[in-house]
């Protein structure tokens, strides 16, 4: 069961990063009409993304939640902090920066309401997709320092 958490987590946060990162894109860089690959991978509307984002990062995070028992009682302590005690480092960063992010998951839902704020939307948007990629490479390496 923990195997299939931990498979449906990391869908679920690569889903995440296609998601912020699409929406980051259209956001600092928003693309007039026009072909191409660039100009469609920027022409995205980035309201739209804001339910999914919301979603994704919460249920990311409760997967999360119910997987780090299990790591912080088998892995880490067997084996993290004995043989490399840096990567215990790098996944407390990452709990901490999950918890910023989910602190700010609220504020980021109610700027992207109001048309106001584009600064600030610009702002949380990009802490997120920073969040989220920064968890989402420290989870690989941790996992793959472990195996599956």
């Amino acid at each position: 069961m923990k195997l299939f958490l931990l498979i449906v987590h990391g869908l679920s946060a690569t889903m995440l990063l296609g998601a912020i990162t699409h929406q980051a894109i259209a956001v600092w860089m928003p693309s007039p009409p026009s072909a191409g690959f660039w100009h469609s991978l920027r022409a995205v509307h980035p309201q739209r993304y804001v339910q999914a984002i919301v979603f994704l990062f919460v249920f990311t995070m409760v997967l999360g939640a119910f997987l780090y028992v299990p790591f912080r009682s088998d892995v880490r302590a067997a084996y993290l902090d004995a043989s490399v005690p840096w990567a215990t480092g790098l996944f407390e960063v990452k709990e901490h920066a999950a918890a910023i992010a989910l602190a700010l998951i609220p504020a980021y839902w109610a700027l992207w309401q109001s048309a106001a704020h584009r600064g600030s939307r610009r702002a949380v948007t990009t802490i997120l997709l920073v969040v989220a990629w920064w968890n989402f490479v420290i989870g690989h390496v941790i996992n793959n320092l472990r195996g599956l």
